[in-house]
């Protein structure tokens, strides 16, 4: 039997080339050129000392290549600009994004984070949802996430209502991701009588607008949503913004493409 020495050796040598890979993405990247960590990170990957050191490096390469995949070299070089107006923004964002990697306790994770960042800069996310959207992944199985978007799309009566409403659907794991809420208000029921009596309810959970953002991140569907920058909120002309959602049964594109990602024989 080999030693727990050899055979994390024997991990590391395995996991040259991926680390490699990342590196090469690191120092190509347009986003992060010039950022302190970067550097930091790239002197780790020749190291290598660790099984955790290569994960994290692995897991860095997934969310740069994602990056690449989802957002041009136009967008990311101009948001890359934009952030060097502000260093101090600038290096307290990626901090906290090198910091959510490293934390992230499955490597997926590190693709839907890729997937919401490519979101968040080419302006479609606000950096609440994106911030929001982050926490989510930290905080939830990502069995549950998983479960969470697919069963959106292939609950096809979800689309017969609003977009984002009740779900047959027990999510109460994901509660503490604000994917979804719950309503107490329509199924309240009182058992016994005076001081004994007790109210029951059956829960409904809601898929939140954050949870609809969510589902149509993480399947690849972000084109079917876009931000209404500017609505006219109440009376006092309080000005808001909003996110409008494509549906199936409205989208014939759409439809095509959830149907054939989600086919009923899968």
């Amino acid at each position: 039997m080999k030693s727990k020495n050899k055979l994390e050796q024997d991990f590391l040598e395995l996991s040259v080339d991926g680390a490699d890979i990342a590196i090469d993405l690191l120092t190509e990247s347009e986003l992060l050129k010039d950022i302190p960590v970067a550097g930091s990170i790239y002197k780790l990957g020749k190291t290598l000392g660790s099984i955790p050191d290569v994960i994290f490096l692995h897991k860095i390469g997934k969310f740069l290549k994602t990056i690449n995949e989802k957002a041009t070299e136009n967008q990311r070089v101009a948001f890359a600009e934009e952030l060097k107006k502000d260093k101090e923004k600038r290096d307290k964002l990626y901090n906290t994004i090198f910091l959510k990697i490293d934390k992230f306790d499955d490597m997926s994770k590190s693709d839907l984070f890729a997937k919401i960042f490519a979101c968040f800069i080419t302006n479609k996310i606000r950096k609440e949802e994106f911030n929001a959207l982050s926490s989510a992944l930290n905080s939830a199985p990502i069995e549950e996430l998983k479960i969470f978007s697919t069963a959106y799309w292939k609950d096809r009566n979800h689309f017969i209502r609003d977009t984002y409403g009740l779900s047959n659907r027990n999510y109460g794991s994901l509660l503490s991701t604000c994917l979804v809420t719950i309503d107490l208000s329509s199924k309240a029921k009182r058992l016994g009588r005076g001081l004994s009596s007790m109210m029951l309810y059956d829960l409904d959970f809601v898929i939140t607008e954050l949870g609809c953002l969510y589902a149509y991140i993480a399947e690849d569907f972000e084109a079917y949503f876009f931000l209404v920058k500017e609505l006219e909120g109440n009376d006092q002309g309080i000005k808001d913004r909003v996110y409008v959602f494509d549906k199936p049964s409205a989208c014939e594109k759409l439809r095509l493409e959830v149907q054939q990602k989600f086919s009923p024989n899968k």
